[in-house]
């Protein structure tokens, strides 16, 4: 019998990586109106973009104590400025939408929190690593925050009809 994994997210949560990480998909396989994709966009978003989140994991489970937490205001900028260069430059552009709607449907399937840049590197060593994410972690704190609300009431009105 296959052993239950607890869900780290909610359904708002796992929509917004599945419909992001489809429509990053998309964009990287559509160009106008043919299909296809550079063979250096696959290398870098298949291969090249997971074997550097990886080896970063490595360099944490080497160095670190426990999980990494880069998710303050200077991570956040950091993982920002990342994303936003990666989309700037031509030759990465397609291979960073590659990398993230593939990462953002494993964090969506494996409901894991936090910043898909860390989905596949944290699956393979096993760690939790988490870095500062400008979409995604508003929208699972402010979703853990509605869950939990939603817990005490129920909570509340099952005590009170007790």
């Amino acid at each position: 019998m296959a052993k239950m994994r607890h869900r780290r997210i909610g359904t708002i949560g796992t929509t917004v990586r599945v419909l992001g990480g489809l429509s990053l998909l998309f964009g990287a396989l559509a160009d106008g109106l043919a299909w296809g994709l550079a063979w250096h966009s696959a290398l870098l978003g298949l291969v090249a973009f997971p074997a550097v989140m990886v080896g970063a994991g490595l360099v944490a489970r080497r160095f670190a104590g426990g999980p990494v937490r880069f998710t303050g205001p200077f991570g956040l900028a950091v993982n920002t400025a990342v994303i936003v260069i990666l989309y700037m430059i031509d030759y990465t552009v397609d291979a960073a939408a590659l990398f993230y709607g593939v990462t953002l449907l494993v964090s969506a399937w494996r409901a894991q929190p936090g910043c898909e840049a860390t989905v596949l590197s944290n699956w393979i060593l096993r760690r939790d690593d988490q870095l500062g994410c400008p979409v995604l972690a508003p929208i699972d704190e402010a979703e853990a925050r509605l869950i939990a609300r939603t817990r005490q009431h129920r909570a509340r009105t099952e005590a009170g009809t007790a």
